[in-house]
């Protein structure tokens, strides 16, 4: 399947007939019409009903349209990427993201960005404050920044990427038979986090004043890598995102649910205005990966 199959199948379902596509797209109609039977004959089905003066999409020609635009549109972004890049072929992208988004979503999209643009150099830095995200894009520090919560308004456009789940994470070898827990539970048996402003303590002292138990943390580390450790040591619980609490449980650390369940909503921020192909391309990679989250 190439890109220029796909460009003349969507020209023809835009058209609605292969005869206003050819003119419209300046190639003789044999030939568009060569490429549509190559490409249905790649594929195993027929993409268009032949009417009488026209075509209308078949089932498989509707489940086609939504990939073929996303897949048209990357050929582009990534081209024009290319042609943004400096004379040594190399760009710059520069995010800001703690580390709990860095995690997860961003380790993912960083590496399908890099199976398209290898050449472009990403730096990603921690705020030390939730704030710090949207300041340092603001001022144009960085060109992208990784939040939860309710996406800003202002002089900022957003992209949802995805929820995550927040789990308890419980030391190895803790007895706990039940299904899920409470957050007065996990604070009776002593709570660590982050201290106040940063990602996880706001997603945490949230809970925690729902519960009633307002700034009950037992351990306060100004190392977000540290949390993981703490719990595995025995030194106390955590409540944590899904993808950091995949790590803890992978070294034995009981994954427990919430009784209420509770998700953090996960968006990419940047400056309003039209991006260059490099960003474009990175925002078009976070869309594509996460399209089923959404």
């Amino acid at each position: 399947m190439e890109r220029r199959q796909l460009e003349f199948f969507l020209a023809i379902a835009e058209a609605g007939s292969i005869t206003r596509a050819a003119a419209r797209l300046r190639v003789a109609q044999p030939s568009l019409s060569y490429a549509l039977r190559t490409l249905e004959r790649e594929l195993g089905a027929e993409l268009f009903e032949r009417l009488g003066r026209g075509v209308r999409l078949t089932p498989a020609g509707e489940a086609l349209v939504g990939p073929a635009r996303r897949t048209v549109r990357s050929f582009g972004l990534a081209a024009g990427a290319v042609r943004s890049l400096g004379a040594d072929g190399h760009g710059e992208l520069r995010i800001v993201a703690s580390t709990l988004w860095a995690i997860e979503p961003l380790a993912p999209i960083l590496a399908a960005f890099r199976q398209v643009l290898p050449g472009v150099q990403v730096v990603v830095t921690d705020p030390r404050h939730r704030a710090d995200v949207l300041e340092q894009v603001r001022s144009g520090e960085a060109q992208f920044g990784l939040l939860d919560g309710p996406t800003p308004a202002g002089v900022f456009d957003a992209q949802f990427v995805l929820d995550q789940e927040l789990v308890a994470v419980l030391p190895p070898g803790t007895a706990w038979h039940a299904a899920t827990i409470s957050v007065d539970e996990l604070a009776d048996r002593g709570l660590i986090s982050t201290p106040e402003g940063t990602a996880l303590r706001d997603l945490l002292d949230q809970r925690l004043d729902e519960a009633g138990r307002p700034g009950d943390v037992a351990i306060t580390t100004a190392h977000v890598a540290s949390v993981v450790p703490l719990v595995l040591a025995g030194a106390g619980v955590a409540l944590l995102p899904e993808g950091l609490a995949a790590a803890a449980r992978r070294e034995g650390a009981p994954k427990v649910r919430l009784d209420r369940p509770s998700q953090a909503r996960v968006s990419l921020v940047w400056r309003r205005g039209e991006l260059d192909p490099v960003a474009a391309q990175f925002v078009a990679g976070a869309q594509e990966l996460f399209a089923g989250d959404s």
